[in-house]
């Protein structure tokens, strides 16, 4: 049987908090926000027959089930799954989301269970991966958008954050044609790893969707749209069709963003007027909340961090992990290091303020004795193995990303801002001067690691 989502919430039912009481809409964003773990709403108020899934990323230990590995894995293996040569996609005729297919007046966005994820968004909104192609049956792109119905069958689409998808747009634009598009919702989670993947040449050399298969070990399989031409994953929960038509414009948002700010706050977007919508029975609405501590930070980070812990191994650094830290609204970047010599790390740092996405402001190195997932042990490192004077270094006007408040615009796009950068060296001197090293060993309680409290709770 083909991997998609509802295989991977029963296979990992263990996981998933399963809330059988029926909510209302309105109060899904502050009930994920608790969650902490994996949630299945089972039942939500007005919109019978649907359920809400959300945090299938929260953690590494939700990224390892979805990659079918261990937490301390999960970089590594998702490194040299990318790491493969792309997989053609099979064609198939027949898919599940095809249970139901609503066209003309039966497609109602409103009929969905979208909802708000900030007090302050103007309207309730989707979250959903959507299909482009560039025109004469060109380059495939794979991407995540928010969506915000503003009529039954008509809704904004945030086009911002994919450079892609925004030059297959004015492709279409230029030649004064509607492009074709599909939103896909509810596929196993492995596809949304690939549709926050983006790298600049890509376009030009695979789509995103041919590397699904890397990732669930089976060829993709892929069926044709109702109503545009377009081929979309065979096993999702929903998917919707439509056209966006050249030069039409419709304010989006404000909406949250990664570092819980509306930033860059409402904008002029494109359109996309909805053909068809398909759906399984008791469809899954698969979303991202776009708030702290969700889906949101962790999912478009995680397939960056493996791009950036593979070029860092690669100029031959120990680097054990790669974390753009959730509260750090994808802005903070932590890499785990056992540092050689002197003046590695600051490299490191420097490289990773440089990278082009998620284009981080601040980068913080710690040795392998730290957990990287513990803000306290973030703090413990940096006050007592950073010295501010030599540890620290800052970089000035360098290139921000619009997300952040403290970033300036300046000419040449929407999106074209700087800011100040900065660097922390949190680990311990380098192999190269073991002396210097061992004054810094952590105190650690004997015999650590070979007992669990919890055993002795019975």
């Amino acid at each position: 049987m083909p991997k998609d989502l509802r295989c991977f919430v029963e296979d990992n039912a263990d996981t998933i908090l399963r809330v059988p009481g029926t909510v209302a809409r309105e109060h899904l964003s502050a009930l994920i926000v608790q969650a902490a773990r994996p949630v299945m709403f089972e039942a939500v108020a007005g919109f019978p027959g649907w359920r809400v899934l959300d945090l299938l990323f929260v953690d590494r230990h939700a990224q390892a089930r979805v990659l079918d590995t261990v937490p301390d894995k999960v970089l590594p293996s998702l490194a040299a799954a990318l790491d493969r040569p792309p997989a053609p996609t099979r064609p198939v005729d027949v898919a599940p989301h095809g249970q139901n297919v609503l066209t003309g007046d039966e497609a109602d966005l409103f009929a969905l269970p979208c909802f708000r994820h900030g007090e302050k968004d103007p309207a309730p909104a989707l979250i959903a991966m959507n299909v482009c192609r560039e025109p004469d049956a060109g380059a495939v792109n794979f991407s995540f958008t928010r969506m915000t119905p503003i009529g039954p069958r008509r809704a904004t689409y945030l086009i911002g954050s994919s450079p892609h998808q925004r030059a297959i747009l004015a492709a279409w634009e230029e030649r004064g044609e509607a492009m074709p598009m599909a939103c896909v919702v509810g596929t196993h989670p492995a596809y949304e790893i690939m549709a926050s993947y983006s790298v600049p040449n890509h376009l030009a050399e695979f789509s995103e969707l041919e590397m699904v298969g890397n990732l669930i070990g089976e060829a993709v399989e892929t069926v044709p749209c109702r109503t545009v031409p377009l081929d979309v994953p065979a096993h999702a929960e929903v998917v919707i069709e439509g056209w966006v038509r050249p030069g039409v414009r419709h304010d989006d948002g404000p909406g949250p963003s990664q570092a819980l700010y509306y930033l860059p706050g409402a904008s002029p977007q494109p359109v996309i007027e909805v053909s068809a919508i398909t759906h399984r029975d008791r469809p899954i609405l698969r979303q991202h909340n776009t708030l702290m501590f969700s889906d949101h930070q962790p999912l478009i980070s995680l397939p960056h961090e493996a791009l950036l812990y593979t070029r860092l191994r690669a100029d031959g650094h120990d680097v054990r992990e790669v974390f753009y830290v959730p509260w750090g609204g994808t802005l903070a970047c932590v890499v785990q290091i056992v540092p050689q010599s002197d003046g590695e790390t600051r490299n490191v740092l420097m490289r990773t303020l440089g990278q082009r996405w998620p284009n981080a402001k601040l980068a913080i190195a710690i040795d392998a004795d730290v957990d990287i997932g513990s803000p306290e042990d973030l703090v413990w490192s940096i006050s007592t193995r950073v010295d501010p004077g030599r540890d620290l270094f800052v970089v000035p006007e360098a290139k921000g990303h619009p997300i952040d408040p403290t970033a300036r615009r300046v000419a040449g796009g929407a999106r074209n801002a700087v800011t100040g950068k900065w660097g922390i060296d949190a680990t311990k001197p380098p192999l190269s001067r073991p002396d210097a090293r061992a004054v810094f060993e952590r105190t650690l309680a004997p015999r650590m690691g070979e007992v669990r409290l919890e055993d002795f709770l019975e």
